[in-house]
């Protein structure tokens, strides 16, 4: 069987290496110069490997299984972080805890589980009656996280794989989260195909063909693997189900952004979040178990990116960043931003649990994923709880490829 990928993505990649060791002769064709899609690890300061940052999908959480094994196949290993992802103090609002955030959150988690599909996460957060500046961090919290503004966010998004806020450990892949992606690629050699977009998917009685700028790639079946703001804008003939191309259109698109400034003295490992920001900034091990000389940043929602005017480069942000942390001392000339929204292969951070998803969602679960002919579809978007991850991507990746191999839907 010939089976053509588009994307090499963490979950295009997956797709096609499972397909690979099933026998099945691949072609991966990626639009970038470089595999990993929207993981991308980089030195922030060329020819120093302490200060490797993730420009993209960053933290290996708990329950990241499938990431785990796929490490222990290409012989890489996790480095501890030594803070927590899930824990992190509010700063520029009014008085709360890490403890009482936590508290806050609880109470909306257990609220959320009780209410119908596109039920709101602040029509649910409202019924808070605790310390008002407790329910201020949470939602920022949320808000940053989901790139969305929680009056378009599902409440569902309270019991989400991120939603976290004890202090359990984080980790990151030792020397970037990009190994992983190169080392399947590696695996799958000249099948990878770079520098190649798709610009159509056309299916007959005769197989897929993918339309590229040097010609056409033809298979037995296709796996699409591209983000759902390109999946959107990809032709695609015969046109899939209405109902599926509905669930597409309403599939929400996080906006979300890093920053990284480098660190002229050491800092010990910390998590802190601006409130009114709708930004937090960390510090952080490596593989060599010391903490990196970079501060590091994330923010969302479009309004939140806007205040941070990341359309005209990273020297709002790096200020702000800097003021927020005034017990360290980073080198705000020296930042590196990184934006997916304005990507023309990315369009979007990652996909976020909207209202309007979780009303489309009624319609089947599974229907973002569900396979049109000889078409599949794989990507963070299709991987429900995993959404948004990392290990969704992997998962959506081997469940694109038994779907090829069986003939049958899969689930994630």
């Amino acid at each position: 069987m010939r089976v053509v990928v588009a994307g090499a993505g963490f979950a295009g990649l997956m797709a096609a290496w499972q397909l690979t060791q099933r026998g099945c002769d691949v072609v991966v064709l990626e639009a970038r110069d470089r595999v990993g899609g929207r993981v991308w690890s980089q030195e922030l300061i060329p020819g120093d490997p302490r200060t490797v940052i993730e420009r993209g999908a960053e933290f290996v959480l708990d329950g990241y299984d499938v990431l785990r094994e796929t490490l222990g196949e290409l012989g890489l290993e996790l480095a501890d972080t030594v803070m927590s992802y899930y824990e992190r103090e509010p700063r520029g609002g009014g008085p709360a805890t890490a403890a009482q955030v936590g508290e806050c959150a609880a109470w909306v988690a257990e609220a959320a589980a009780a209410v119908a599909p596109g039920t709101s996460l602040a029509e649910v957060a409202a019924g808070w009656a605790g310390e008002p500046a407790a329910l201020a961090a949470y939602i920022a919290r949320m808000e940053t996280t989901s790139g969305m503004s929680a009056d378009q966010l599902s409440a569902a998004v309270a019991e989400d794989a991120t939603a976290g806020f004890g202090g359990r450990p984080s980790w990151r892949v030792a020397g970037g989260n990009q190994q992983v992606a190169t080392g399947l690629a590696g695996r799958l050699g000249s099948a990878v195909r770079l520098a190649s977009p798709v610009r159509a998917v056309r299916q007959d009685q005769h197989g897929v063909h993918l339309s590229t700028a040097a010609g056409t790639v033809t298979g037995d079946a296709a796996v699409i693997a591209v983000p759902m703001a390109v999946l959107r804008r990809l032709p695609i003939v015969p046109p899939v189900p209405g109902r599926q191309r509905a669930a597409w259109e309403r599939s929400g698109l996080a906006h979300n952004a890093k920053l990284h400034m480098p660190l002229r003295k050491a800092a010990p490992a910390s998590a802190v979040q601006s409130v009114p920001g709708r930004f937090w900034t960390w510090t952080a091990a490596d593989g060599t178990g010391q903490v990196q000389p970079v501060l590091h940043a994330f923010a969302g929602t479009e309004q939140g990116l806007a205040g941070l005017e990341v359309s005209d480069g990273p020297a709002t942000w790096a200020e702000q960043a800097a003021a927020l942390r005034r017990e360290l001392d980073p080198d705000p000339a020296s930042a590196v931003l990184t934006t997916w929204n304005d990507d023309p292969w990315a369009g979007q951070s990652y996909s976020a649990d909207t209202v309007t998803a979780a009303a489309a969602a009624t319609a089947g679960p599974d229907v973002l994923a569900a396979p049109a002919g000889r078409i599949h579809f794989a990507g963070e978007h299709t991987a429900g709880h995993w959404a948004g991850l990392m290990e969704g991507a992997l998962r959506s990746g081997q469940r694109a490829a038994a779907e090829v191999l069986t003939g049958r839907p899969q689930d994630c």
